[in-house]
């Protein structure tokens, strides 16, 4: 990133400033301006600005990156954690924000440099999509994306973690950390010895330069031993730079370079959070173990305990193929302690973790050794793989169950399965129910299920595709835990995981991470309760299980009762009517629905609420393709009326569903919602009345609209690709 004006010393054109002649806040007096810094690396089309807030003596006062396309971790504006700020930088932030919103000229001139420095560093004038209309995007301040949000994207994409997009023509490279593990990676270990010393030489000179790095480093191990598919090469690579890197400071150490011994801590420190706190993935977990064994460091005593634990079975893990029994229920118990295991739901995650590295044929009979094992913590273990998206796994275990003496469940399994009974598609919830009647008549008592002192729950908006994520803080006894929730629409619950926290910095750090989500709002346990039983009943119908985290929810939480559930909207909006209807309603009278009616045909300037509401597909090409003139012209008013008729026409019952829903999330929302709910139910009674055809309500055409953008956008591109 460079400023403008010393990429262009000779550019005419002001810099956005804020003056105050007396204190703001806690801003003092005094003039402020928002220096516009571009990216200035070839190739590079990350399409953003960082704007460096001096006071009048040039004095850092804030460092604000900003997004122009609106989404993604990346979007903003937000204060960059990286760089130096002010104890007010917040409301200078606060000042940036109001200023984007207001003032669409520093927008589009922004755009139009941003062109500019493209072409001067590329040698080519600027041909990249199109930038959102400056007053199209609502713009809020938005937290940072933490440093493995960054790194997960550079994971997946392969590119910069600070500029997500990807460089034109892929000719961009990754960088810092993930560039040395992208060339240890190429090179592998059969590389030439000149290659592997350079190499080297790179990595300690990256280490020297950036007092980070050993952080980027840990969360980097963390994102490649969770991702879905294990990139063997790109974590064979990260390992051995992490030994490297341990060698490295152990000889600046000894050698006495002033920082070497607290870089080491905080790799420690950085290593047991990422790696080990949060549970990365069991395979990196002993191998990150056995490298510090075999390290010799003087560990912290966090990662001490680890290893002491797991001495000498990091590099062989767990034998699923015992001898006898006894031999492996002692080694499961082993392999627990030396991990860390003393949950029943991780213990469940850790033995799906080796079933699914493991020969496929040994799971009945490692499971059935697991139910009928001596100790309860074992068994609670095993039951809970009933509850698994795996419909063959699943059902597997709910025979044994059935099979296995009643006595054997424990009152906390008793308890789970009848909480969840409701979560089972048929014949599974038949076995679910014969297990709860044997284990009752064998005297099981059931585990008493506690209710939270607080719970507070964060709830996205709905997105084009009716997905949504909630996030929850509940008291865990002495701390608090973290739930976080996504559901799919006609999918169910995509995913649950819930993690520990154990300090305030926790709690603010996993508030943090919610906040950045797409529109996070508070929300309300009830609010909750709903879409989770809507969640549940899709899944059910899919013939899936929710996880068995899902389970660990329902306890913490002291839910009892979620069951599958289909709301009806039309009686929905029939009960809220009642409470848009009362004499303090702010929001009652033919006034009010016209208004709302009106001012919906501008809710898509709320991208984080409605810019991803259109439609795309072969049904909007059929309706454009059909409008074209003979000369190839289409009239937009014509094709959005026909988008309203044939497409969205269509989909009004889905289209019903999430405005009822949105509706109920803005009301649960309460003082942080960004439009009033009543008038958000106006627009979802219309759409409910047959009577009014969808191209008389302005956010349905607004819908129609940002779909048929979309397929020009979607032309333009294959127009270009076919070009070149």
């Amino acid at each position: 990133m460079k400023p403008y004006h010393q990429i262009f010393p000779d550019a005419a054109g002001s810099t956005m400033t804020l003056e105050l002649p007396a204190q703001s806040g806690r801003i003092p007096k005094g003039s402020y301006a928002f220096v516009e810094c571009y990216c200035n690396t070839p190739g590079c089309d990350c399409r953003r600005v960082a704007l460096l807030v001096l006071d009048q003596k040039q004095r850092q006062k804030a460092l604000i990156c900003l997004g122009f396309d609106g989404d993604g971790p990346f979007c903003g504006p937000y204060l960059d954690g990286s760089s130096y700020q002010v104890p007010y930088a917040d409301e200078l932030l606060d000042f940036c924000v109001h200023t984007l919103n207001s003032r669409t000229e520093w927008v589009e001139r922004m755009y139009r440099r941003y062109g500019e420095v493209r072409e001067l560093i590329d040698g080519v004038p600027y041909n990249g999509r199109p930038f959102p209309i400056p007053g199209d995007l609502f713009y809020r301040a938005m937290p940072a994306p933490d440093l493995e949000t960054m790194l997960t994207e550079s994971v997946r994409h392969g590119f910069t973690p600070g500029c997500p997009q990807p460089p034109c023509a892929g000719q961009g490279e990754p960088s810092g950390t993930m560039r040395l593990v992208e060339l240890y990676a190429r090179a592998g270990v059969s590389a030439p010895i000149a290659i592997l010393i350079s190499l080297q030489d790179e990595l300690h000179r990256h280490l020297l330069a950036d007092p980070l790095a050993v952080e980027e480093l840990a969360a980097l191990l963390a994102a490649l031993g969770r991702a879905a598919k294990a990139d063997h090469d790109r974590i064979s690579a990260a390992l051995r730079i992490l030994s490297l890197t341990l060698e490295f400071y152990q000889v600046e150490m000894a050698g006495g370079r002033p920082g070497a011994r607290q870089q080491l801590q905080r790799l420690q420190s950085a290593l047991a959070l990422r790696v080990y706190r949060e549970r990365s993935g069991m395979e990196l977990r002993l191998s990150v173990t056995d490298i510090l064994v075999r390290s010799r460091l003087n560990l912290i005593p966090e990662l001490q305990a680890i290893c002491q634990a797991g001495e000498g079975k990091a590099e062989g893990g767990l034998d699923l193929n015992a001898a006898s029994s006894e031999e492996f229920v002692s080694g499961v118990l082993r392999h627990f302690a030396s991990v860390g295991v003393t949950c029943p739901f991780a213990g469940a995650q850790e033995i799906l973790e080796l079933f699914a590295v493991n020969d496929p044929e040994l799971r009945p009979g490692l499971t059935w050794e697991l139910l009928t094992a001596d100790a309860p913590f074992l068994r609670e273990i095993a039951a809970l793989l009933i509850f698994n998206a795996d419909p063959e796994l699943s059902r597997e275990v709910a025979r044994m169950l059935v099979s296995v003496a009643g006595a054997t469940l424990t009152p906390n399994t008793l308890r789970r399965l009848i909480m969840a009974r409701n979560w089972f598609p048929e014949p599974a919830r038949s076995i679910v129910d014969q297990t709860i009647s044997n284990a009752r008549r064998a005297r099981v008592p059931c585990a008493h299920l506690e209710n939270p002192d607080e719970e507070t729950v964060y709830a996205s908006c709905l997105d084009g595709s009716g997905g949504q994520a909630f996030q929850v803080i509940v008291s865990d006894r002495a701390a608090y835990a973290g739930c976080t929730l996504l559901l799919q629409e006609g999918g169910g619950i995509a995913d649950c995981t819930v993690v520990r926290l154990e300090t305030r910095r926790d709690r603010e750090d996993f508030i943090r991470a919610a906040r950045s989500r797409r529109c996070c709002l508070t929300s309300t346990g009830e609010y909750l309760d709903l879409r989770l039983g809507m969640a549940i009943a899709a899944g059910t119908e899919a013939g899936r299980v929710p996880g068995h985290w899902l389970v660990r929810v329902a306890e913490l939480l002291g839910r009892g009762h979620w069951k599958g559930t289909h709301p009806d909207p039309a009686q929905t909006l029939r009960q809220l009517a009642e409470e848009v209807a009362a004499p303090d309603s702010p929001e009652e009278g033919a006034s009010a629905e016209l208004l709302a009616l009106e001012e919906s045909g501008g809710w898509h300037r709320y991208r984080a609420l409605f810019g991803s509401w259109k439609v795309e597909g072969s049904a909007v090409d059929r309706v454009v393709e059909a409008a074209r003139g003979a000369k190839g012209a289409v009239r937009t008013a014509t094709v959005l009326e026909q988008l309203c008729d044939q497409v969205l026409e269509q989909q009004r019952p889905v289209l019903l569903e999430r405005l009822v829903l949105e509706t109920l999330w803005l009301k649960a929302a309460a003082g942080e919602a960004p439009i009033p709910w009543q008038r958000m139910y106006h627009v979802a009674r219309a759409v409910a009345d047959q009577n009014i055809a969808l191209k008389e309500i302005p956010l349905a055409v607004s819908i129609a609209r940002q779909s048929f953008t979309a397929y020009r956008r979607h032309e333009q591109n294959v127009r270009q690709g076919s070009d070149s």
